[in-house]
């Protein structure tokens, strides 16, 4: 090997040090750096998963824990904006997390996460996705209907732009803006020992959101969905779940194998993998879900 290749090879390596980030794109571990501790839960969605994979009625398959139906509004299909996700997962990997639920009328509050998009072009797409006007403020844009009605908020920091949906969402892009790495769950040492994945799809659930689940009032829930909470109550007392990741990967085969994985750290620092895979020739995901839901009623 001459000098020339030597020299060449050593400035390669020095660069690599130097800019680890480059040409690699941010890890799920830097995209939990932007993600508060308290979300109920943080899913980040890979550039090669395939959206259409998604039944429109995905809404169908959330849970609503309350006893009087009517109070579902009827525009509960809009709760999770799958054309929001399309547009994202078009220009690459994005994150999607669960920051709270207004309980007057059970919509989400959803924070959006990018690198590709910057504050101009998640504006663009936020007004012509939601049908809305706009006004800026000192952090962003906010997203107004006709009415004045907020619908979200978008800021910008440290390469990443966020979109936040629901009702008080510019208080929560101001808290974003001024997030500490020791406030988001990049702090949670048990969910990023299991954070890193290559799946199209992964759902992380932190010790916050475990622990929440014992403090969930059962005012509003029949004797049935109180009998289901108090079993899954037991089942994380005997576990002792510290965290919890669940990825999903579809292959490009035909036909498509989906597999499913599943990692949970518990006390202790033990950590228990499920994983299940499925094949079939004739069977969609949408096929598969549908069987799933209409089994349980």
């Amino acid at each position: 090997m001459n000098r020339i290749s030597i020299s060449v090879i050593t400035v390669f390596l020095l660069l690599t040090l130097l800019f680890p980030g480059c040409g690699g794109g941010a890890s799920i571990q830097d995209e939990l750096g932007m993600v508060p501790g308290l979300c109920f839960l943080h899913v980040h969605v890979s550039s090669d998963m395939n959206i259409d994979l998604i039944p429109n009625g995905i809404n169908e398959f959330i849970p609503i824990w309350h006893m009087n139906i009517d109070l579902i509004p009827n525009g509960i299909n809009e709760f999770i904006p799958i054309w929001l996700c399309d547009s994202l997962n078009v220009r690459g990997d994005f994150g999607v997390s669960l920051l709270g639920i207004n309980l007057t009328d059970f919509t989400p509050q959803l924070l959006f996460l990018s690198r590709e998009l910057g504050t101009d072009k998640m504006l663009q797409l936020g007004t012509d996705g939601f049908h809305c006007g706009s006004e800026e403020n000192q952090q962003g844009y906010d997203l107004v209907d006709e009415r004045g009605s907020m619908i979200g908020s978008i800021a910008c920091r440290d390469g990443w732009t966020c979109l936040i949906t629901g009702s008080g969402s510019d208080r929560s892009a101001r808290r974003w803006l001024e997030l500490e790495k020791e406030e988001s769950l990049a702090s949670d040492s048990d969910l990023i020992s299991i954070s890193e994945s290559d799946a199209d799809l992964t759902v992380l659930i932190s010790h916050n959101s475990i622990a929440f689940v014992s403090v969930i009032p059962t005012g509003m829930l029949s004797r049935a969905q109180i009998t289901v909470l108090n079993r899954v109550k037991d089942l994380i007392q005997t576990i002792n779940p510290k965290a919890l990741r669940v990825s999903l990967d579809i292959s490009n085969e035909e036909p498509p194998v989906t597999l499913l994985e599943l990692q949970l750290v518990r006390n202790g620092d033990n950590v228990t993998s499920f994983s299940f895979s499925f094949s079939d020739t004739e069977l969609t995901a949408e096929n598969l879900l549908l069987i799933i839901r209409d089994g349980g009623n």
